[in-house]
């Protein structure tokens, strides 16, 4: 009964009171690895965020620059409602493998009520509610705050990026999922190992119709991805070097060692997609990059790029 107490505190109460928060260029970063960087800003979002990686996104402001209202709640499961009084959200999952999350500003350093936030270890599912967004050149002092508030709940599936309610003036975004894909698959080649000792999780893609998902050997520079039918339904997702390195240096150390399953269902509500026992913090690509194979099949568009991402400089 008091850990039900706990959960319920947790829901009931904001993890941080409102924070000033200075952004600009109508920006501030979400981040549970702080420093980490990703595909570049502009290419996979909507008029609220815009996911840049595993760690990572970009929330947009209506001010361009100047400070905004941000707190955030963690909750001891999915939201049963939307809540009234926003202006906007949307939802993106990331992967914390320290249970840490901070916002900091794009030009500033993020306020200390922000900073190493205690969120779930693992997948978490963040929505990001907007109000007030006004640019300054049309502002006034009667205009309320812009607000923004973010909710953080544990997950073990990694779903897309949705927009939940769309603001009445966003704009529509052009989506670059081949730009997407090829940033996903290299992230992979240059892997890390944090979140070694967290559970594997799921990766779930829908669409409202059927589509193939053969069985095919998918490039990958020096390494290739084999998928191989275990039955009508299941298919066995398994990394290996390719037949023929293509690099001087090849990479030889495979992102997983171990194979992964992906299953495949159509129901009356469409087709359904689940790679399970993922590495969380190879979810997100793999989400990207099966966005790509589903809507684009027979589609490499990392096929002859370089096998490693370049180090930060």
């Amino acid at each position: 009964m008091a850990d039900a107490d706990r959960a319920e505190q947790r829901r009931e109460q904001p993890v941080s009171g409102w924070t000033r928060v200075s952004v600009s260029y109508c920006q501030y970063d979400v981040s549970a690895v702080p420093g980490e960087t990703g595909m570049p800003i502009y290419t996979l979002g909507d008029g609220l965020l815009h996911v840049g990686g595993p760690y990572q996104f970009t929330g947009f402001c209506g001010l361009h620059t100047g400070g905004i209202e941000v707190r955030a709640r963690v909750l001891p499961g999915p939201p049963i409602e939307v809540e009234d009084g926003w202006d906007a959200i949307s939802e993106a999952t990331l992967w914390s493998p320290f249970g840490e999350m901070s916002v900091v500003g794009l030009m500033g350093g993020p306020p200390d009520a922000l900073t190493g936030l205690a969120v779930p270890r693992g997948l978490v599912r963040v929505r990001v509610h907007a109000r007030n967004r006004l640019h300054e050149s049309v502002r006034t002092d009667q205009d309320p705050p812009e607000q923004h508030e973010l909710h953080i709940w544990a997950v073990t599936e990694e779903t897309r990026r949705r927009t939940v309610l769309a603001g009445p003036d966003d704009r529509d975004w052009e989506q670059k999922p081949a730009k997407a894909a090829e940033w996903a698959l290299l992230s992979l080649v240059a892997d890390d190992e944090d979140g070694e000792d967290l559970d594997r999780v799921t990766v779930v893609r829908h669409r409202p119709a059927p589509v193939e998902v053969p069985a095919t050997v998918l490039p990958a520079g020096d390494l290739a991805i084999r998928l191989e039918h275990v039955d009508d339904e299941t298919l066995r997702w398994t990394w290996t070097t390719a037949g023929g390195p293509i690099f001087p240096e090849p990479v030889v150390t495979l992102p997983d060692g171990e194979p992964s399953t992906v299953r495949l269902t159509s129901g009356p509500d469409g087709f359904t997609l689940r790679h399970e026992g993922v590495l969380g913090r190879h979810a997100f690509a793999l989400g990207v990059i099966w966005d790509h194979l589903l809507d684009s099949p027979g589609s490499y568009p990392w096929a002859e790029t370089p096998h490693r991402l370049p180090s930060p400089s």
